[in-house]
């Protein structure tokens, strides 16, 4: 299950990377929460719970696929998409986790259209070391047991290493994490090659962590 980004359009990158796993046997759906595909009054209605909402639906329709195991399911979000898939990990049973640039925001306001939140508190709130007792999505990131795939931009404009190195801290009880920084990349990966090397490096892992089973 793939959770897009809040401004992600990358419904292409969707389509390129459900081309390369489904001969490994993998069923890709995409999360139906905001993206630069919905319209803007829509979006600026929408608050971080009622987001949850959407992705505990749809991870619901997924799981009732005939064929589907929930104990075999993967995770894959990016930025706000990444955020939400923490919350979702805790709540649902799920096997992988992959975090691609994952945002965070603070508790409070849990409730408000998440486009209202102040923009300059976010970034520094994100530059400063955070603990899972100071943040409920790494609460959640602290009781996965499952694997764990947490990539990273090499120039992202957006996430701060500081955050990255609080989200691997907090993978405390993960049966493993594996870090890979796309080197160079900017926070969309807006060149092609940093998009290859991104979706090589996925495939790669869902399916050697497949063959573990």
């Amino acid at each position: 299950m793939v959770l897009p980004g809040w401004d992600d359009d990358g419904r292409r990158q969707f389509d390129a990377l459900q081309s390369q796993l489904a001969p490994s046997g993998w069923l890709c759906r995409r999360a139906d929460i905001p993206d630069a595909d919905w319209p803007a009054e829509a979006r600026a209605r929408i608050s971080r719970d009622q987001a949850l909402q959407r992705v505990l639906e749809d991870y619901m329709n997924l799981a009732a696929v005939r064929g589907v195991a929930r104990n075999r399911l993967a995770l894959l979000g990016f930025s706000f998409g990444a955020y939400m898939a923490t919350f979702l990990a805790a709540a649902k049973p799920a096997r992988l986790l992959v975090l691609r640039s994952p945002a965070i925001y603070p508790d409070s306001d849990w409730s408000t259209p998440k486009e209202q939140l102040d923009a300059q508190a976010l970034r520094e709130y994100r530059s400063d070391p955070l603990a899972p007792d100071q943040n409920r999505s790494l609460l959640c990131c602290s009781q996965f047991t499952g694997d764990v795939l947490l990539i990273d931009s090499g120039q992202d404009e957006q996430i701060p290493p500081q955050l990255i190195d609080s989200y691997a801290r907090a993978f405390r009880r993960a049966r493993s994490l594996t870090r890979y920084t796309l080197a160079g990349a900017d926070h969309a990966l807006t060149r092609p090659a940093w998009q290859r090397e991104y979706h090589n490096v996925l495939v790669e892992w869902l399916n050697a962590r497949m063959r573990r089973a």
